[in-house]
């Protein structure tokens, strides 16, 4: 038994880390999702409010409260004109997770106030619901929704012990308890079922994006990270390398595919080591063993050719591992990723003729030779 507690305890805390890093990983995106689904929201529930301030309560006879809900109306009808005004530019998440809280506490305060001001000696479900409700509409923290939950359900309940009598509160005790349990039940059921579409989300665009035995980016992933940044960040100095093996099919007819896998796995490793260690280079396998690295920044070509050096031998065989690298290098910040690509494929050339594992670099802004 204790260690079936253990278990769950650790499961418990497994499953809080991976929420978090869920929420993390897609505030940006939740934020935006969110922003757009409060607008359709608002102007609904404003309708609403009109309804019931203009036919409702008229019919209803209910005088007393016309002006608290003209006040709702009023409050809600500024909301809704910012939030209006405010899309077609996605604010910060923060404030999207404000307006989504006012939002809130609009539609939770109303219901309240109906439940208790208007109603006062009838048992009311409006409140329970509106609580269920919010919790299936948004995609946010989780603390969000329980604060969301929990703090209106204890304001309501300390409103109704005053103005009801003890039947209908036991009443509504129930129906928010159970409507409590409800909205706790679907976040949290909510929130794995998104967390699993998550991981496999990230799970095909990792097959999609990388190389499957290298874990470096595919050409078509390589080409349109590094075309989408020349396009949005024009000017500027950058580096391109593209890193060939010497003699590689010998390797795989001598020793083997296996053998050549393993060499690719091993040169994969160091290029990872120096890749994740600088945000400015991407890196990409072009197929077999040609692997190409962009730097986005780079304004030393010594520190960039010293980077290379790392890569143009691996260690830990018992043949000889080299890799022959050819460099060009723009300072005009020209966009065309391919006059790049050229330009190192020359540079790639000329150390190949000359020495295994050697580094060459050309200047790309250079005129082509006649």
């Amino acid at each position: 038994m204790a260690g079936l507690g253990i278990y769950r305890r650790k499961a418990v805390r497994q499953w809080l880390a991976d929420c978090r890093s869920f929420y993390q990983n897609t505030a940006e995106a939740s934020g935006v999702h969110n922003w757009y689904i409060l607008h359709p929201m608002s102007l609904s529930y404003l309708g609403y409010l009109c309804i019931y301030l203009f036919i409702a309560c008229p019919i209803l006879n209910i005088p007393l409260q016309t002006n608290a809900v003209r006040i709702f109306t009023l409050l809600h009808a500024f909301f809704t004109f910012w939030v209006f005004l405010s899309r077609k530019k996605t604010p910060p998440v923060w404030v999207t997770d404000l307006a989504i809280t006012l939002f809130a506490v609009q539609i939770l305060g109303l219901s309240g106030f109906l439940g208790v001001a208007v109603f006062p000696h009838e048992a009311s479900f409006l409140f329970p619901l509106c609580l269920v409700l919010m919790t299936q509409i948004y995609t946010r923290r989780p603390v969000f929704t329980i604060l969301e939950v929990l703090i209106p359900a204890v304001v309501y309940l300390i409103c109704c012990s005053y103005t009801r009598s003890t039947y209908a509160f036991f009443l509504d005790l129930i129906s928010v308890s159970i409507a409590v349990c409800i909205a706790g039940a679907a976040l949290y059921t909510n929130t794995s079922y998104k967390m699993n579409a998550y991981r496999a989300e990230q799970a095909l665009q990792k097959m999609c994006a990388l190389d499957l035995m290298t874990q470096v980016n595919n050409k078509p992933t390589f080409e349109f990270m590094v075309e989408s940044y020349l396009h949005n960040c024009p000017g500027g100095s950058h580096a391109l390398a593209i890193c060939d093996f010497d003699h590689f099919k010998s390797i795989n007819d001598h020793y083997g595919h296996h053998a050549g896998d393993e060499v690719l796995k091993a040169f994969a490793a160091k290029l990872h080591a120096v890749v994740d260690s600088d945000p400015n280079i991407i890196a990409g396998r072009f197929g077999g063993d040609e692997f190409v690295l962009f730097m986005k920044q780079c304004d030393d070509e010594q520190a960039f050719l010293k980077k290379l050096e790392r890569l143009s031998v691996v260690e830990g065989f018992d043949f000889p591992v080299t890799i022959s690298i050819g460099a060009a290098f723009s300072h005009a910040g020209s966009g065309d990723l391919w006059r790049y690509f050229d330009t190192a494929d020359q540079s790639l050339y000329q150390a190949k003729s000359e020495t295994a594992g050697g580094i060459r670099s050309r200047d790309a802004d250079a005129p082509a030779a006649g």
